[in-house]
């Protein structure tokens, strides 16, 4: 009776389920870039433009529901202070997966979109935007940070 107990606990720390680690890596490959903007003029820059659109890229495990959020700011910062609005539209994200049959998903950036990793554990995410120079902005260089973040809800 002692060695069959013993077994049968044994077998019960066996038959624990282990704690996995969720895989996931995420990179930025390209910025959100308006280029050459006119004053007072209010310019565009689309989720699928091939050469202007931000780009970020992440990879888990296929089945695992992701959430996707953006730190986005309300300005761009130029010199001596100058600050340009820019803003993101309802459609301003595009998520792609890389498998066959992965289809875009187009989001709103400014929301927490989640997404199940169906067709593909490698998910490339586009942003675009819209930048609204006054018709006295200041002439120069303007940035701001875009944070992308993934975490995985299941």
């Amino acid at each position: 009776m002692r060695i069959r107990l013993c077994l049968l606990a044994l077998l019960a720390l066996v038959g624990l389920p282990t704690l996995a680690v969720a895989q996931l890596t995420v990179r930025a490959d390209r910025n959100l870039q308006f280029g050459i903007v006119i004053k007072g003029v209010q310019k565009y820059v689309p989720p699928n433009d091939p050469v202007n659109s931000g780009e970020f890229e992440f990879t888990a495990t296929l089945g695992n529901i992701v959430r996707f959020q953006f730190t986005l700011p309300t300005n761009l910062n130029g010199p001596a202070g100058a600050r340009m609005p820019i803003s993101f539209g309802t459609t301003d994200g595009i998520a792609q997966g890389t498998g066959p049959t992965s289809v875009p998903v187009t989001f709103n950036p400014n929301g927490t979109p989640s997404f199940t990793l169906v067709s593909s554990n490698r998910i490339l995410v586009f942003i675009g935007g819209r930048v609204t120079p006054a018709a006295n902005q200041t002439s120069g260089a303007y940035t701001a940070p875009i944070t992308f973040t993934v975490t995985i809800i299941g």
